[in-house]
């Protein structure tokens, strides 16, 4: 990066802020509140006809929250059916936030940072996602005021030399080496919201605004340009949040989710930007955010106490959105943008092992809910997604005292029966509820003839749609389980690791998913013995859900195999209009070869490359500020075993074994150590080279002599 700071421009809050619009918000909470309260008055009245008793209570309380955030989901569809129906008649908002006929006058020292955190991930995938983008902005007019930062916070020494090469490679290819910048950052200190945190300080003045991407995001040039005059447009927005398309599906489980987000999307995002106007919600992603209020404001605060809930917040993005509101700026959707695309997780255990993660961070708000200043849209958000993870718990606390009623008062006191007329209006709402907002969405496609094209047409929509209803069901139960795992041992203080993501369809073997769902299934065999010994009408009244747990383990593998996706391709089973009609940057980004690399190759070609060996070391002169010293990060090096003679640090030391007995003497902490240090790495290069082959391991005299007779 220059050292010759650009003139950024200095941004500041409108002098007279827009008023926004109340009654949206007022008309969607006032259709959730009156669904929400007839359903609870029908489940009262039904109670008490059957006689209250203490259980009575419980249930009805379960099943309000239950509803409510039933009502709260079905509205969402609704209003957005009618906004897309009509929404010219209906001008709630500037969905554009601009005047499309004319563009706004970026002014002059206006840069964007394109902003990727990478940690751990695969290698050629990230960079093929990243020249895809590059050269896509590259192909509009405005290409030149966008600057690429590859932000590495991997922990695997190999991991850390490919990306390096990588983004060397990607240099030569591309030709915009001023464009295209790489930091490790090798401390991780508080996660992802830490390495955007570190870029803000090192370079943050730099920029006026930052798109944030993950690894697996792709967005058009078209889609930034956007974002960027949309910004420029509206001096009082801090933060434009897209709605990214999942994209990449491959695996059966992979295909329903991308079908499902790209068929019933639209309509569920434009619903929630009816109700949240100017006070949105940030994803951590694909998204544009004008960086000086977001440094001013959005530094994020210890929580009290000790872990899981307290400590660093894990879900960031929501908190930095309540800050950017609470100081005056405004945060928005842009439901109406394409070209914002992601990939999803390809199996069920894989979406559980990200969405562990998320709990924790989104259970983490409840210390943030009730915090001074916050808007009440920030609170909405907050709440909504503590209870995306609360509400399984709650509804398998509501079974349990379903069961616990039935086996107290009879099969009656819990399934409608002939003479209850309140019973089966309230079973016929709840299923309203649940499938009309499917259905708001099919019959949304069906009036659009050129949409519904990108699904094959409206008969294979319909069908598509039909078995992912049924798969839906089966997995449900199975995420249910999952979901109240993790808030329980969140709740009695068991924290979470930070874990790659795995990508791609690598298929679901059979012992992890009897590792994985074998107490899913026992627990679904154990209930419907109980459920058949208290009345065999319960059982069949809970099947829906005890189907899905007892299946859980050929469901999981059958549904994360890759074959089984492609015929579901060739079938035209979840056709989605991205593959329909892909986007080049979708196509450039995912068309890429996985490279299985040799042991230790990073290692040896970080040592005995020159080139790769000089860019290593001078990106460690660049970082040398960030290195954190000996044991402290690495892992403890015990000073005793090391010999007499040995007069050298550590890490002089650890280099000299690595010459003499090979890779495989030093442990993972070590190595990377060695490869954090400048003059190791010098040494390492040099000494490779000159020394005789008597004092160097046979790992290296092999490697020598490969990468000689390459040369």
């Amino acid at each position: 990066m220059s050292e010759d700071k650009p003139v950024v421009p200095e941004d500041k809050q409108m002098a007279e802020p827009v008023r926004e619009q109340v009654w949206p918000t007022f008309l969607f909470f006032s259709i959730v509140i009156v669904i929400a309260s007839l359903g609870a008055y029908l489940m009262a009245d039904y109670l008490w006809k059957l006689g209250w008793t203490f259980s009575s209570t419980i249930l009805w309380v379960l099943f309000t929250i239950l509803f409510s955030y039933l009502s709260f989901g079905f509205t969402h569809a609704f209003t957005g059916f009618i906004l897309r129906r009509c929404g010219s008649a209906i001008a709630h908002m500037p969905s554009s936030m601009r005047n499309r006929d004319e563009d706004p006058e970026i002014e002059d020292g206006t840069r964007v940072a394109v902003v990727i955190p990478v940690y751990n991930e695969p290698v050629e995938r990230v960079f093929a996602g990243i020249k895809a983008i590059l050269e896509s902005v590259d192909r509009t007019a405005h290409g030149e005021l966008f600057d690429f930062f590859i932000l590495s916070d991997s922990t695997q020494s190999e991991q850390w030399i490919a990306e390096q090469a990588a983004w060397v490679k990607l240099q030569r290819e591309t030709g915009k080496g001023n464009r295209i910048f790489y930091r490790h950052r090798p401390d991780n200190l508080n996660k992802k919201s830490g390495n955007v945190s570190d870029f803000c300080r090192t370079w943050g003045p730099h920029y006026r605004y930052m798109i944030v991407l993950d690894a697996d995001s792709v967005m058009s040039g078209e889609t930034m340009v956007e974002l960027l005059m949309r910004m420029e447009a509206n001096p009082g927005i801090g933060l434009i949040q897209t709605a990214p398309i999942i994209v990449g599906g491959e695996s059966l489980y992979g295909r329903m989710q991308q079908f499902s987000n790209q068929l019933y999307g639209p309509v569920f995002m434009e619903g929630l930007a009816f109700w949240q106007g100017r006070g949105g919600n940030f994803w951590g992603h694909n998204a544009i955010i004008r960086l000086q209020p977001f440094m001013e404001h959005c530094e994020l605060p210890e929580l009290p106490g000790r872990k899981p809930f307290g400590g660093h917040i894990l879900s960031h993005d929501f908190v930095e959105a309540g800050l950017m509101q609470r100081a005056g700026w405004e945060v928005w959707l842009a439901q109406d943008l394409g070209g914002s695309f992601e990939e999803g997780p390809q199996g069920i255990i894989e979406a559980a092992q990200r969405d562990q993660r998320w709990c924790q961070g989104n259970l983490q708000h409840g210390m943030l809910l009730f915090a001074k200043e916050l808007r009440g849209k920030t609170r909405v958000h907050l709440g909504n997604g503590i209870l995306c993870y609360l509400s399984s718990a709650i509804w398998m606390l509501f079974m349990i005292v379903a069961m616990w009623k039935a086996a107290e008062q009879g099969i009656e006191s819990i399934v409608p029966n002939k003479g209850s007329a309140e019973g089966f209006v309230l079973l016929g709402l709840t299923m309203f509820l649940l499938f009309t907002a499917k259905l708001f969405c099919i019959i949304d496609l069906a009036l659009d003839r050129e949409r519904c094209k990108g699904f094959g047409g409206f008969i294979n929509a319909c069908t598509s749609s039909f078995i992912e209803t049924i798969l839906s069901a089966l997995i449900a139960p199975v995420m249910m389980i999952f979901y109240t795992r993790f808030v329980i041992y969140n709740l009695i203080g068991r924290s979470v690791g930070w874990s790659a993501q795995r990508r791609g369809a690598q298929g679901t073997s059979w012992d992890d998913a009897f590792a994985a769902h074998g107490a899913q299934s026992l627990i679904g065999i154990l209930t419907s013995i109980l459920a058949i010994l208290i009345d065999p009408i319960l059982f069949w009244w809970m099947s829906p859900v005890l189907i899905g747990l007892v299946l859980s383990i050929p469901v999981s593998v059958i549904t994360s195999r890759l074959d089984l996706g492609l015929n579901a391709k060739h079938d035209g089973l979840f056709l989605v209009p991205v593959e329909y009609d892909a986007p080049r940057e979708v196509r450039e980004a995912l068309d890429f070869e996985a490279v299985e690399r040799k042991e230790f190759a990073g290692l040896t070609a970080a040592v005995l490359d020159p080139y790769l060996n000089a860019v290593h070391v001078s990106l460690l002169r660049k970082n040398r500020h960030r290195l954190l010293r000996g044991s402290k990060v690495y892992g403890d090096v015990d000073e005793s075993k090391i010999p007499n003679e040995e007069k050298c640090d550590t890490r002089r030391y650890l280099a000299g074994r690595l010459l003499r007995e090979g890779p495989s003497s030093l442990r993972t902490e070590e190595i990377f150590m060695v490869l954090s240090d400048i003059d190791s790495m010098l040494l390492l290069h040099r000494e490779a080279w000159l020394r005789p082959d008597s004092y160097l391991a046979p790992w290296w005299r092999r490697a020598i002599k490969e990468m000689s007779a390459s040369i």
